[in-house]
Order: structure tokens, then C-alpha cells, then sequence
């Protein structure tokens, strides 16, 4: 049923009414109290006459109008719907009872697609903002929201074969989550690395159940004290997945491990200083977009003034360039002499982070396999980016919005690959 409302002299706007499956709409008033859209619907579903009390017979017993709230129309006026409600009386217990249906809400007098809608929009606007538009209290919109985001956590699909679990900002904090490494798509977020500890496993689960070799990239910076080696995704995915270490946390690994064993040289030669940030500044930039007052400093270097420092940086700068410039078949090469002139340098104490690369050398030299990571962390800040203004808002609001944001682009992938299989049986005659 269509009902043109105008919004001006000049602009109008069609809004059409959606009735709830096994009902139909008797009446429409456009100009009920209060400014109310109100829509009167009845149950056309066949009735169940047994008795909800002791199962015996029911039998009519007239009807009843009950005000549910819906989802507002197009230029946010409020739309109410009067179910005509058929009320029963039992000839056994001769207690009351009434119809039921399921686009109705038991407990609230609210459709179910209110309820959602307001979870959602709340995700997107606030509370308060969806309370004052829609005249309900906020905290009916909270309790909404929680149950919409509890249902978007289950209704996330796992179509990727490659994972990637990271730190993003969100809500104003470093959060885990775990995101697609293909497509920019977050699977879940956690409100800690202790949160993430607990629900990892019951997620490895789903995930493994619907893949049979999926590759799993881990950050390293999940992971403080392990000595690289994130033993909680082991435990949880186990060995019959293939673990990749990211190469963005790997290098932030490398850069700061370097940096750390050179500061006591520096607190040897300067014992009196408080900071360094002009060399911190230096050595955490690569030397390709330095300042002149930086290269200042590398040439002091380079004369051999400070050699340990020097050696320590020029490591990183290596490091850094294992998968630059020349082909990437040639990155093993790079790697393993990048590994012997880090055990050159005794003076510099790197057998930790030699033993640590050592460890995972097939993971790390993996990335001449799999392009796509260079691209996702990149991306990481345009899949997690909310509102600037909204930046600071609420976890649980960031994380629903990220899981319907994600929740929509999974259902895209999911009917490209319907697509797909449909184009290749009509290319083999079997449609």
C-alpha cells in the first residue's frame, strides 16, 4: 500500500508499507493523533485453537486492538500499528489467552523490525538520537541495541580463507579483532586481549568447520612477551591451519627490538641524557624521508662516532628492504644474509630476535607468496575508521556498527559467489 506524503511545496516522497508476513492491512490514517502514521492490521494466519495453559480446545472470544510501535517512514514520521488481537477463553481451564505472531514482540509493544532498527540506528547515532526521534526512552533503545548487536555477532558469515587478527582503534582504544584479509570485512572485535583469550577458541571452531586449509596472519604486537610466538591462535586453529605473521607487525617487531638493545649503548656513552629524541626520531623513519637535521645525524654515524648505532640502524633499513626493489623470488637470499650480519654483530646482543626470526622463517618468507597482505594493513584505518565526531563513543555501539558495515559487504560476497557458480552450470549445460 502506497501513501504519497508531502514534505514541502516542491518535494514529495513515496512511502510504501510493508505489512508483516500473515497479516493484512485494513486501514492506513496519515493524520492520526499526535502526527502518527497508524496502520491497522489483522492476522490472516491460521489460528491455533489449543490452549497455551493445559492444551485443551479455545474458542473465540472477540478481539482487542493493540498498539504495537514500527519503523518510522522515509521522512521520519512515527508509525504506530493497531493489531486487531483475537482473544481466546479455554473450555477446559476456562482461563484467557490471545493470539500470537512473530513479527509482534512479547515483551515490548514494538514490532520485531523496531526493535532491530533501533538497535541499528543506535549503533550509527546514539541512543539519545533515536530516543528523541522516535519518542522512546533511551533506555529501551540500549536494551534494544544490545539484543541487535548480540544477533549481528551471529549472523556473521565466515566465507574468507584468509584471517588476520590485529589491534585497531576503536572507541578511543587499541581493540583486538579479527579481521578479512582479502576483502575489508571485520568478523569480530573484543573489548580485550583477556576477552579475546576466552571467545577465540569458540570462533576457531565455526571458522574451521566451514575451511578446510585457511591461513591465519597474527600480529605480533597481540602478543608481548611470548618471544614472537603467538601460542594462543596455535592453540586455538591448531596445526592444520597455515600461520602467517603479519609482515607490518613483524617489522614493528624487528624496529623496535633493534632500538630497544641500543639504548643502553647510548645510556653508556650519555648518562646524563633524559631523552634522545632526535636518534629515536631517525632510526624509526626510513632513511629514504629524512630530514636534513636527520642525516646530520647519519652522517656522525657513518664516521664511525657511534658504530654500534649506526650498524643497529642500518640493520633496520635491511630488514625493511628484504621485500623492496628486486623480485621477490630473490627475498629468501636477502633473508638469510640479512640473518647472518645480524649474528656478525655479537657487540649488538640480537641472538633473541635472530632465534625469534629463525623460528618462523617459512611464515615470514611466506609473503612472497601472498601479495595481498602488503595491501590490508593499509587498509586497516579505512575498514576501521568511524565518525570523527563519534570516535570516542561507547565499545559496544563502534563494534556494532564495524559488524553491520561488515555484515553487508559479506552478504555482497556471498551472492558474487552464487553468481558465480550459477554462470559456471549454465556454462556446463546443467541449467
Amino acid at each position: 500500500m502506497n501513501r504519497l506524503i508531502e514534505l514541502g511545496d516542491d518535494l514529495h516522497m513515496t512511502w510504501q508499507f510493508s505489512a508483516p508476513a500473515g497479516t493484512e492491512v485494513v486501514s492506513l490514517d496519515e493524520a492520526g493523533a499526535a502526527g502518527l502514521m497508524v496502520v491497522k492490521l489483522r492476522s490472516t494466519s491460521p489460528i491455533d485453537l489449543a490452549c497455551p495453559h493445559c492444551g485443551g480446545p479455545r474458542t473465540k472470544n472477540g478481539t482487542r486492538i493493540v498498539r504495537f510501535r514500527d519503523i518510522p517512514t522515509a521522512c521520519g514520521q512515527a508509525v504506530v500499528i493497531d493489531w486487531l488481537r483475537q482473544k481466546f477463553v479455554c473450555s477446559l481451564c476456562h482461563r484467557s489467552s490471545h493470539d500470537q505472531h512473530a513479527a509482534f514482540d512479547r515483551r515490548r509493544d514494538m514490532t520485531v523490525r523496531f526493535v532491530e532498527w533501533v538497535g541499528k540506528e543506535a549503533a550509527e547515532r546514539g541512543f539519545t538520537a533515536v530516543a528523541k526521534q522516535t519518542s522512546i526512552n533511551p533506555k529501551v533503545a540500549r536494551r534494544a541495541f544490545r539484543e541487535t548487536e548480540k544477533k549481528l555477532g551471529a549472523d556473521v558469515g565466515l566465507l574468507s580463507d584468509a584471517i588476520a587478527i590485529e589491534l585497531i582503534d576503536l572507541a578511543g582504544c587499541k581493540r583486538p579483532a579479527i579481521i578479512d584479509a582479502r576483502g575489508e570485512f571485520v568478523f569480530e572485535v573484543y573489548v580485550s586481549s583477556q576477552d579475546m583469550q576466552t571467545r577465540l577458541p569458540a570462533f576457531a571452531s565455526d571458522y574451521l568447520r566451514q575451511h578446510e586449509h585457511p591461513m591465519v596472519v597474527a600480529d605480533l604486537s597481540l602478543f608481548p612477551g611470548n618471544e614472537g610466538t603467538p601460542r594462543l591462535l596455535d592453540e586455538a586453529f591448531g596445526p592444520q591451519v597455515e600461520r602467517l605473521i603479519s609482515r607490518a607487525s613483524l617489522e614493528r617487531e624487528v624496529v623496535h627490538r633493534i632500538w630497544g638493545l641500543c639504548e643502553p649503548l647510548l645510556d653508556q656513552k650519555y648518562p646524563d641524557r633524559h631523552t634522545w629524541r632526535s636518534v629515536r626520531a631517525v632510526f624509526f623513519r626510513r632513511r629514504s624521508s629524512m630530514k636534513k637535521i636527520a642525516r646530520r645525524h647519519l652522517q656522525v654515524w657513518e664516521k664511525m662516532l657511534q658504530p654500534e648505532l649506526y650498524a643497529a640502524y642500518m640493520l633496520k633499513e635491511d630488514f625493511l628492504d628484504i621485500w623492496q626493489g628486486q623480485a621477490k623470488s630473490f627475498s629468501e637470499d636477502r633473508f638469510d644474509a640479512w640473518i647472518q650480519r645480524a649474528v656478525r654483530h655479537s657487540n649488538l646482543r640480537l641472538d633473541a630476535l635472530v632465534f625469534m626470526m629463525l623460528s618462523h622463517r617459512r611464515q615470514i618468507l611466506a609473503f612472497s607468496r601472498y601479495d595481498f597482505l602488503d595491501g590490508f594493513y593499509k587498509r586497516l584505518s579505512a575498514i576501521t575508521s568511524l565518525d570523527k565526531n563519534r570516535s570516542a563513543r561507547s565499545f559496544s555501539a563502534a563494534r556494532a556498527a564495524l559488524l553491520m558495515r561488515g555484515l553487508s559487504k559479506e552478504r555482497e560476497k556471498l551472492n558474487e559467489l552464487v553468481g558465480q557458480f550459477a554462470d559456471e552450470l549454465m556454462a556446463t549445460g546443467k541449467i
